[in-house]
């Protein structure tokens, strides 16, 4: 293991101590990730011509990804300080008082939580699965949790009828996808929940979708796959949307796709 790594692991003793506050940390940044982006996909429109004045700025990076943040080798009091500077950030634009803050906020959370996740969490608890079990099942029940009883009071809009009708709310909360239809031997989602995640693809995260293409589809990424991490970025005056997905049929490697791919994906997918 190189040393760079080996800077942000933790000792058991010091794992335990951190279980609470790693639980905390991505409650938040998920949290308010799922708060913005619910809000701004009422106005796509305006979502988008409002992430491209922010991709203007030679300042702000049009990707969350942890090396465009603090560089591909950093030491660990680098990315602490990314961090300390991050929540500051968010801290002042909390709670936002427009569209534009929403989309810089939204972007700050998403950029910040992915360094969290890598040397936070991966890196730092990388001899503690057990103990990254524990903060993955808490910050979870939290998230249920607050889509279900809080979002719903923030956003004044409720899971609609076509949902709550096909399944009761006992069963479902906002965070499990919707049901879906079976057409002979091949799995096949519905093409409105399909747009609904899509739409929506914070709504991705913290599952594990099975994907059984038909005969004659691409099978190259057939059984269970997770949405790791999406990006918007700007390109040639055009939103790029790149979602990056781990999968089983890559051994759990990580591949970018883009919007299509995503979108055949999950037309032949299940929840696992």
């Amino acid at each position: 293991m190189s040393a760079f790594i080996t800077q942000f692991k933790l000792t058991r003793e010091q794992a335990v101590l951190q279980v609470d506050w790693l639980i905390a940390e991505f409650f938040k940044y998920y949290r308010i990730a799922a708060e913005d982006a619910e809000i701004l996909s009422c106005d796509p429109t305006a979502r988008d011509a409002l992430i491209a004045k922010l991709y203007e700025s030679p300042a702000v990076k049009p990707s969350f990804m942890p090396s465009d943040m603090v560089g591909p080798t950093p030491s660990l009091e680098e990315v602490d300080r990314y961090l300390e500077h991050a929540n500051a950030a968010i801290d002042r634009h909390t709670p936002p008082q427009t569209l534009e803050q929403r989309v810089l906020r939204l972007h700050i959370a998403a950029a910040a939580v992915n360094v969290f996740l890598q040397y936070k969490f991966l890196y730092a608890m990388q001899d503690h699965h057990d103990l990254q079990s524990r903060v993955t099942v808490g910050y979870t029940k939290l998230m249920d949790s607050w889509l279900r009883n809080e979002l719903p009071k923030i956003t004044g809009k409720h899971r609609s009828s076509a949902h709550t009708t096909r399944t009761p709310p006992s069963q479902q909360t906002p965070l499990s996808p919707p049901p879906t239809q079976h057409h002979g031997s091949v799995n096949a989602m519905p093409a409105d929940e399909v747009a609904e995640y899509l739409d929506r693809p914070h709504t991705l995260l913290c599952k594990q979708f099975l994907h059984s293409p038909p005969p004659g589809g691409d099978q190259d990424y057939t059984g269970k796959w997770s949405l790791e991490s999406y990006t918007t970025r700007v390109r040639e005056n055009q939103i790029d949307h790149e979602y990056v997905i781990s999968t089983e049929a890559l051994d759990g490697a990580t591949v970018p796709m883009g919007r299509d791919e995503v979108h055949y994906l999950l037309t032949y997918s299940t929840l696992a």
